[in-house]
């Protein structure tokens, strides 16, 4: 068989190319000329970058995860303080101690509100003494003030929402103002109806 001599050298043939013997007018020997295999490396090129595309889009992908699930958590940890001023003072207005509960507002609200106002206030507010379960499903703090809503639950049943704004003075949380609805809501409606005859 007629070859370039690599062949018969022990050496391998070039992978990719192709063995093709030329023979020229009058030439008695064969000169093999490699030529080049149709190349499947386009494909393969296109399948490696979007490989790495993809890759690369996961990886911000998840990044931006951590970072929303981390700033998530670093305000739900920082809210601690707060809720805890909230349930303090709730437990203190449902134990009758209303100088207590008036001590964990803010320096602006007790300038705006005096203590007898309060007591005032807090007597036409009876559903705060009637509390039983208090739930918060938004919390926000930013630098030195927090945002909490969420609802109550008195002890007849009725839920009504609530937002609390505090404020961080001398280092501590405190309730500078909470929103209230005005009116109770309706009670959930009857099973029963009385039938007219």
């Amino acid at each position: 068989m007629a070859g370039t001599g690599r062949e018969s050298n022990g050496e391998a043939p070039r992978i990719g190319m192709e063995k093709e013997t030329v023979q020229g007018p009058g030439a008695e020997g064969s000169v093999a000329f490699p030529r080049p295999a149709r190349s499947r490396a386009w494909p393969r090129r296109a399948s490696s970058r979007a490989r790495r595309a993809l890759g690369v889009l996961a990886a911000g992908v998840l990044i931006a995860v951590a970072s929303v699930a981390f700033l998530f958590g670093l305000s739900w940890v920082r809210s601690q303080g707060a809720i805890s001023v909230v349930e303090a003072q709730l437990q203190a207005i449902h134990a009758g101690k209303v100088e207590e509960a008036y001590g964990l507002f803010s320096r602006s609200y007790q300038a705006a509100t005096s203590l007898p106002m309060f007591r005032r206030w807090l007597r036409r507010q009876t559903r705060l003494a009637n509390v039983q379960n208090l739930q918060f499903w938004g919390r926000s703090v930013w630098g030195n003030t927090a945002l909490l809503w969420g609802r109550f639950e008195d002890d007849l049943g009725h839920r009504y929402p609530v937002r609390y704004v505090l404020v961080r003075e001398a280092g501590a949380w405190r309730i500078d103002r909470f929103q209230l609805p005005s009116e109770l809501p309706d009670p959930p409606p009857q099973s029963q109806r009385l039938i007219e005859i």
